[in-house]
């Protein structure tokens, strides 16, 4: 058995996508997954799966959650190695500063790591620090000037967020903790 992260995207944010957090762990030990919990309501899920492949185990994850939910979600999955590497392999400035907000832009299937870099755009040197990783983007943004930033204010209305689900610094690292 592996123990894998699940990212589900726009799960009980605003009012919209409402998932109960129980039932969705019950359905999905139902399908057969195990040791099944859930952190917070935004839609992390952590299970163990003597599956191998992580887009069959996407594919399940949103099977599950369509036919309980009646709810089309885009789901991204991490084995435990694989979210260990993008906590261990972040930058330096990433969660450092107090003054900063620090995510993780984690990527949804189909995507192109470059063309998400330049759809993002140019950022404002000193405001912001953008990094690309494997399957995520590393970001940090200066709280003061969050409004007048391309990864903060204008990456919701750019073409690529719709292939992203993002998670703060404090829950991509306890998620990894909660493995």
């Amino acid at each position: 058995m592996t123990t894998y992260l699940a990212f589900l995207r726009g799960v009980n944010v605003g009012g919209n996508g409402l998932i109960s957090m129980a039932e969705l762990k019950d359905a999905l030990s139902a399908a057969g997954l195990s040791k099944v919990h859930t952190y917070i309501q935004s839609g992390n899920v952590i299970f163990d799966s003597a599956a191998t492949s992580n887009p069959a185990l996407v594919e399940l994850v949103a099977s599950v959650i369509e036919k309980t939910f009646a709810l089309t979600v885009a789901v991204a999955v991490f084995s435990l190695a694989e979210w260990r590497q993008i906590i261990t392999a972040a930058p330096a400035w990433w969660g450092q500063d107090d003054g900063w907000k620090h995510n993780l832009l984690i990527m949804i299937e189909p995507y192109d790591m470059a063309d998400t870099v330049t759809a993002i755009g140019e950022l404002k040197p000193g405001w912001e620090h953008l990094k690309a990783g494997k399957r995520v983007l590393y970001q940090s943004v200066d709280k003061q000037y969050i409004g007048r930033t391309r990864t903060g204010s204008k990456l919701a209305s750019s073409s690529v967020y719709k292939r992203m689900t993002i998670r703060n610094y404090n829950t991509a690292t306890k998620l990894l903790a909660l493995m």
